[in-house]
């Protein structure tokens, strides 16, 4: 089965050079990045419960596929293969792949709440070309996309099943019970990596992958550092406790006119930068606890920034309101 799968990459990376650039045009599409920029102003300025609803989904299948890859714990094709050409380099396992999850659970989500065929088939399309772009692009096998799209797929039902039952349950809290359901939830995130980290007990990265993919790509590979489902975890309860207390939802872009709506988005995201950047600043290198806990905490706070924090700003002090 791998030998078919290399047999693949490598036809596609052979004889179909023309697709590098729409793969990489696709691979883009689905970075968490970008992912952040549409919940913001979806949040901001056009549905702040869609915005919501996916920033939540996005924080559960960015922490869970985090888990998923140490559970797996397996490579990446340019990792153990030399006929393989990496364009770009990725830390973390191959299975499953980040970017065909988020796109599923992403694009999923749009077009459960758009409920329109042309988008239904828009979505799929762009969940589909998402995933194969990593396997043209040489940093995933076809069954770490395809184990991504399924996992995709049953976050977002399981999602849809859950969030009306749970979510009046949390709405009927308080403020304080629902930032705690928020922390306890980005919490249920962050351990769910660690179990993984903790299940694989004293197994290491062999050391053909690590020299593998330092060979091909330039960069070393980390794999058991489960920063990123830290970072899923912090913008997870920032995001969820952010909008519990959000008492100005849309008022980014409830008055003034198109250019002031552009100023105030470009201005949210702007300081949203640089708490982003900032924090990061004070994050150890050489400590790993402590570098879980700053980072978690930058990426709350950025969380919160956008549910929270200038949707009050603007409220209070935007211009043209």
């Amino acid at each position: 089965m791998t030998d078919i799968q290399f047999a693949l990459i490598q036809a596609l990376q052979t004889h179909a050079t023309w697709l590098e650039a729409p793969m990489l045009f696709f691979s883009f599409l689905g970075e968490p990045e970008l992912y952040l920029l549409v919940i913001a102003v979806l949040y901001w300025c056009w549905d702040t419960r869609l915005g919501l609803r996916l920033a939540l989904l996005m924080g559960i299948s960015g922490g869970l596929n985090q888990a998923l890859k140490v559970a797996f714990h397996l490579p990446r094709p340019y990792w153990v293969s030399p006929e393989v050409r990496a364009f770009g380099s990725h830390p973390s396992f191959g299975l499953p792949s980040a970017h065909a999850q988020g796109s599923a659970s992403f694009w999923g989500l749009l077009a459960a709440d758009a409920r329109w065929k042309w988008f239904t088939v828009f979505a799929i399309g762009m969940a589909f070309f998402i995933g194969v772009s990593r396997v043209v692009l040489g940093v995933h096998f076809p069954t770490d996309v395809l184990a991504g799209w399924a996992f995709g797929v049953a976050i977002l039902l399981g999602f849809l099943a859950l969030e009306k039952p749970v979510g009046r349950r949390i709405a009927a809290l308080p403020l304080s019970g629902q930032v705690l359901a928020a922390f306890a939830g980005s919490l249920a995130l962050a351990l769910a990596s660690f179990g993984a980290l903790a299940a694989l007990g004293d197994w290491e990265v062999p050391a053909s992958w690590a020299a593998g993919a330092l060979e091909r790509s330039g960069e070393p590979v980390h794999p058991l550092d489960i920063l990123d489902a830290i970072t899923a975890s912090g913008l997870f309860f920032g995001f969820a406790a952010g909008a519990a207390a959000d008492r100005y939802p849309g008022s980014m872009c409830a008055r003034g006119k198109g250019s002031v709506r552009l100023f105030r988005y470009i201005f949210g995201l702007a300081v949203a930068g640089v708490i982003w950047y900032g924090f990061g600043l004070f994050v150890p290198q050489d400590a790993v606890l402590a570098a879980y806990l700053f980072q978690y905490l930058r990426a709350a706070a950025a969380g919160a920034w956008v549910s929270f924090g200038a949707p009050a700003f603007f409220a209070r002090y935007g211009p043209g309101t």
